[in-house]
């Protein structure tokens, strides 16, 4: 099978997945990011490493025409920034981290973690104009556990990966042609500065929660309206002799209220 790929490194063993079951990639999308909390060095030095012309630019419509007009089967994208154009008679997949229609959105995997859902998945979608509503073509489930972190989440949708892109190209166009339509969704919006402050007044459960949720992005600890971004915060539970959070390496301790 012939593809295009858009993506940055969040999803990165979606491209090694669809390269080892053995489809052909003539080109990857990527984006510029800050490469602090976001990267795309894997999926950088993946085409490099096997000849594949990359951009950085926005997908634009002349971009996925000219995909179909040399071949090209179908665009498969995984965490990209950009919104894509849809180019009709084309077939374009995205891959979603929840279980859609539930956790529509740019970013539902913090979301849930901070909602304390008991389950999420991945879903395989055709997309559409509108974000996250496309045909289900196949879609994996699990379980979130009382500790759940940003990363352990990321892991569990890595482990469905390899199976169900072998699968989904096992009878691609049977999977594409009877993808089942979603149910009632609601679009959640993506997290903002305010869901992921802390501040000494906050009790130990919540700085435990939000520092989960955003493991491998940042917290803010704010303290005397001064904002600190801490990296890969883990809330660290305090004695009672202490009444405020220590910041020390990227680490927060806080006392139970």
């Amino acid at each position: 099978m012939k593809i295009a790929y858009a993506g940055f490194d969040l999803f990165y063993p979606m491209l090694e997945s669809l390269f080892d079951s053995g489809c052909e990639i003539v080109k990857i999308y990527t984006n510029k990011v800050d490469n602090i909390t976001e990267f795309n060095t894997h999926v950088t030095e993946f085409a490099k490493a096997h000849n594949i012309e990359i951009s950085y630019d926005k997908i634009t419509l002349s971009d996925l025409e000219e995909l179909k007009e040399n071949g090209v089967d179908a665009l498969f994208c995984a965490a990209y920034y950009y919104r894509i154009p849809i180019l009709e008679g084309f077939k374009m997949i995205n891959v979603h981290p929840s279980l859609l229609p539930l956790g529509r959105g740019a970013w539902p995997m913090p979301l849930c973690i901070l909602n304390k859902c008991e389950k999420s998945g991945v879903t395989f979608h055709k997309m559409e104009e509108s974000f996250d509503t496309g045909e289900i073509l196949m879609q994996e489930e699990f379980t979130l556990d009382d500790n759940e972190t940003l990363y352990t989440y990321m892991e569990k949708i890595y482990s469905l990966l390899p199976n169900m892109v072998s699968t989904l190209l096992g009878d691609f166009e049977y999977y594409y042609n009877n993808a089942k339509a979603q149910g009632e969704g609601v679009y959640e919006e993506a997290p903002d500065e305010h869901d992921y402050v802390i501040d000494k007044n906050t009790d130990f459960s919540d700085a435990d929660r939000i520092s989960r949720a955003f493991s491998g992005f940042y917290v803010i600890y704010r303290e005397n309206d001064t904002d600190h971004r801490l990296l890969n915060a883990v809330a660290i539970k305090g004695d009672n002799k202490n009444k405020k959070f220590k910041i020390k390496d990227g680490y927060l301790k806080v006392v139970s209220a």
